[in-house]
Order: C-alpha cells, then sequence, then structure tokens
C-alpha cells in the first residue's frame, strides 16, 4: 500500500537548531557538551565525537539523561523542565522558539507571542512543529485556565489608536479573509499583506496608546491576521510557520477572552498536526476547542467533525472516523438554518466542496485511495471547477497534494504527474515549501520521464541556474 511521505521530517532537527544558535561544529558542540557532563558530576565518560551529535540530529537515537542534562545547562534551560517536557520537546527553549513559548498566559504575554512572530519572515525555515506531546498539552492546560479566569487587556499611554484606525484596519483585514474563497491573487502575494497588517497590529499594541476596551478590539484583529498568517503559510507548504501564527493566535484571542476564536485557532493548529503525522496531538486540540464552546455554531461545528475523522483516519480506526465524517455532513446539512454572521467569518471556506475534499482526506489516511479519488472531483481537470472560470482558492494548489497522494497510490503515475503540473498552472510557480512537498512525492519515481519533466518545472529559478558564487 502506497504511504504519504510525511511531511514533519524534512528539515533541521531542533538539536541543530539550538547548535547552531551557538555556531558551533558537532565536534566543538560534542566537546562543549562532555565538560557540562563533567562539570554537573556525572563524569569524564561522555563520548566526545562528532558522530555522536551527528545521530542525535538525525534522530536515529536520543541522548541519555545526564546528557540531556548537560545539553541543557549549555543552553541554560532548567533541568525540571527537560523531566517535564521530555525528549526533543524540551528543546525548543533552547531555541528562538522561547521567546513564544515562555510568554505568560496574559494580555502582555500575548502582545510579547504576537511581536515574535511579526520577525518571522527573517526566520529560518524550519520544518518540524515547536509544540507537540507533554509541550502541547501543556500550553492547551494554560489558555483553558486563562479562559476560566480573564484578565483584562492592558492599557497602555502614548500616541492613541483611533476607532477611525481600526476601522480601516479591519475593513482591510475582512477584504483579505474574503480572498480565502477565491482569488486571482497568488498566496504568496496574500501572505505579504497579511503580514503587513499582522506587523502592524503588533507594532500598535507595543507602541501606541489605547484604553481596554481598545487593547481587546485591537487583540481580536490581531487574532485574525495571525490567523491569516497561518492559513496562508499553509497554502505556500510552510507548516512550522504556519504553527507558529497558531501559537500566537490562541494566545491572542484567550488574551481577547473570546472564546469562538480560541476554538477556531485551536482547530486551525490541529490541522498542522495532521499534516505532520501527529494524531493524538490533533485530538487534543479537537477535544478542548470543543470543551471551549460547548455549543459551536455550525461552520465551527463540522470543522470540528471533520479534523476529528482525520484523526481517527490516521489512527486507523475505520467505524469511528466515518461516523465523525457523518456528523459533519448532516450538521453541514442544518447549517443554512443556524446560520451565525460571526461563525461565517471563523469557518469562510466550510462548505460542500471543502466537506468533500476533507472526506476524501480521510479516506487517504485510511488506506482507501480508490474511496478517495472521487471526493476530489472538483480539483481534477476533467472536474467541474476546470469548466468555470471562477478564480480558485489559494489553497487549491496545496490541496492537490491529496490528488497526487490518490493517484499515486492507485499507480497512476501520469495522472499524479498532471496534477503536480496543473497546481504549478494555478499558482504560476510554486513556493519552496510547496515544492518540496510535490517533490517528495515524486522521490521513488525519479528516473521516470514525466517525473524528470516535473521536477523541471517546479524548480526554483536559482535552482536552475545557480550561481556560480555559491
Amino acid at each position: 500500500m502506497y504511504q504519504r511521505p510525511d511531511d514533519s521530517h524534512m528539515a533541521r532537527h531542533p538539536l541543530k537548531v539550538a547548535r547552531e544558535s551557538l555556531g558551533l561544529s558537532q565536534l566543538g558542540y560534542a566537546r562543549l557538551i562532555a565538560r557540562a557532563h563533567d562539570e554537573l558530576g556525572f563524569g569524564p565518560r561522555m563520548v566526545r565525537t562528532r558522530h555522536t551529535v551527528s545521530h542525535w540530529e538525525a534522530g536515529r537515537n536520543e541522548p541519555e539523561l545526564t546528557a540531556q542534562l548537560a545539553i541543557a545547562r549549555v543552553h541554560r534551560v532548567p533541568g525540571e523542565e527537560v523531566a517535564r517536557l521530555g525528549w526533543p520537546h524540551w528543546l525548543h527553549l533552547a531555541t528562538d522558539d522561547t521567546a513564544l513559548l515562555n510568554q505568560p498566559w496574559t494580555p502582555q504575554g500575548a502582545i510579547g507571542a504576537l511581536h515574535s512572530t511579526a520577525r518571522l519572515a527573517g526566520a529560518r525555515p524550519r520544518s518540524y512543529l515547536t509544540v507537540t506531546g507533554p509541550a502541547l498539552d501543556f500550553q492547551i492546560k494554560k489558555s483553558l485556565a486563562a479562559l476560566a479566569s480573564p484578565q483584562p487587556p492592558p492599557t497602555r499611554d502614548g500616541r492613541p489608536v483611533t476607532p477611525g484606525m481600526l476601522a480601516g484596519m479591519e475593513a482591510r483585514i475582512e477584504a483579505l479573509e474574503l480572498q480565502e474563497v477565491a482569488t486571482p491573487v497568488t498566496p504568496m502575494a496574500l501572505y505579504v499583506a497579511a503580514r503587513a497588517e499582522h506587523r502592524l497590529l503588533a507594532g500598535l499594541l507595543t507602541s501606541h496608546g489605547y484604553d481596554a476596551k481598545t487593547g481587546a478590539w485591537l487583540l481580536l484583529l490581531a487574532t485574525r491576521t495571525a490567523a491569516l498568517c497561518e492559513w496562508l503559510s499553509g497554502c505556500l507548504g510552510e507548516e512550522a510557520r504556519a504553527e507558529r501564527y497558531a501559537l500566537a493566535a490562541i494566545r491572542a484571542a484567550t488574551a481577547a477572552g473570546s472564546r469562538r476564536r480560541v476554538a477556531s485557532c485551536m482547530i486551525d493548529l490541529a490541522f498542522r498536526h495532521l499534516v505532520a503525522g501527529d494524531p493524538k496531538d490533533m485530538l487534543s486540540l479537537v477535544h478542548a476547542a470543543r470543551a471551549i464552546v460547548r455549543r459551536p455554531p455550525a461552520g465551527l461545528a463540522v470543522t470540528l467533525h471533520t479534523r476529528e475523522a482525520q484523526a481517527l483516519a490516521r489512527l486507523g480506526d475505520l467505524t469511528a472516523s466515518t461516523r465523525a465524517l457523518g456528523r459533519a455532513t448532516s450538521t453541514l446539512a442544518d447549517e443554512a438554518a443556524d446560520a451565525d454572521p460571526v461563525a461565517d467569518l471563523l469557518c469562510v471556506n466550510v462548505g460542500e466542496e471543502w466537506l468533500a475534499v476533507s472526506s476524501g482526506a480521510a479516506w487517504l489516511h485510511l488506506g482507501r485511495p480508490k474511496k478517495a479519488l472521487p471526493h476530489f472531483t472538483t480539483l481534477l481537470d476533467d472536474g467541474p471547477a476546470s469548466r468555470t472560470p471562477d478564480p480558485p482558492s489559494p489553497y487549491a494548489a496545496r490541496r492537490l497534494l491529496y490528488v497526487v497522494d490518490a493517484q499515486l497510490a492507485l499507480g497512476e503515475l501520469d495522472a499524479a504527474a498532471h496534477s503536480a503540473h496543473r497546481a504549478v498552472a494555478l499558482v504560476g510557480r510554486l513556493p519552496p515549501g510547496l515544492a518540496r512537498q510535490f517533490r517528495q512525492r515524486f522521490a521513488h519515481h525519479s528516473t521516470e520521464p514525466v517525473v524528470r519533466d516535473l521536477i523541471e518545472e517546479i524548480r526554483s529559478p536559482d535552482e536552475r541556474h545557480p550561481s556560480p558564487l555559491r
């Protein structure tokens, strides 16, 4: 049976990020850890070789507890965090992710988290998720506790944020949100626009004056821009960056006291864990979202049922997954009678096509590509979508990965390559993160002419014509 590649392990291990932050080679890092190991009283017996660090960074094995404590000492991470979070989760406290993770769950901490994501444009791309396992459970508990005991947003002195400024930003944000359905604008251009709004709001929260009511409004707007940046990062195939925006959005929505926004952002984050292959983490987020909004509006309920179905499918539970899909279908059928303008903004993409594609993805996770493929009719060249002049969703190219997965699983290599070419046509040129995911799908067929042509098409200009200075 064809197995979809795991998108979460395509880049650097967090230990490598931590080591590179010190500017050390693997050998130099091994020697430094061995010295810390000795200083902690564990003895000088730790191996001081490059290969030891190389194996840790490759995920082939993990350090013994004493070696982990030595690594923690080097990066000034408390030993109790090593015990509480476990390997490799605590390593994120040794990287620049700590600016996002260590903020208190207060309105001021939310502002700090938003400010850290406003600088993501200059960060080196990563493909692993920051908060998983025990670390994710801890963040969920903190969010639930903060919602149970809300604190008022901060007030600031300074040049005031006026209602006209807020109204103008909200209008621009809403215009960007409406592009999620269909637009001729490329995902990268939309991401640049959303990121600019996000950085503006983070700046206003840290540099201008406002009262508590205006502060709450700013936090809600920042939640929306962070959620937009998260979604568009996913369109671009940058799952790790999307996760960081989602984490900041959850904090901002929590600080603003918007339970529906928190639940919606948790579901967005859950999808990142689905892509990363962490169905248990995904279910933790789904359950938390349900605890936050006991009676979700129809759009949010459909999303919850569908994400639960996909997580259960990834765990191989056919019965529970199909039941969840049935609940999603029946809830969507009742959506018109339960229309809610706020919910519509939270779930602007939820509709019959969205549910069909999401259901197809669940069948793929269950190992049923033949049953999955008909759900992707609107994405295929011979489907209804190909005969309409309407512009596609920015996520359309990303969704074609599902089609490619199903076609490859059925042995339809030519059709899969054709679907990948269609993804390129939709966005002009695949962004690096998405191109990497398409290339990974075809890695086992690289000698086939149809695949060689495809790989050449999705290469960036720099890859086709490397600079002689490199």
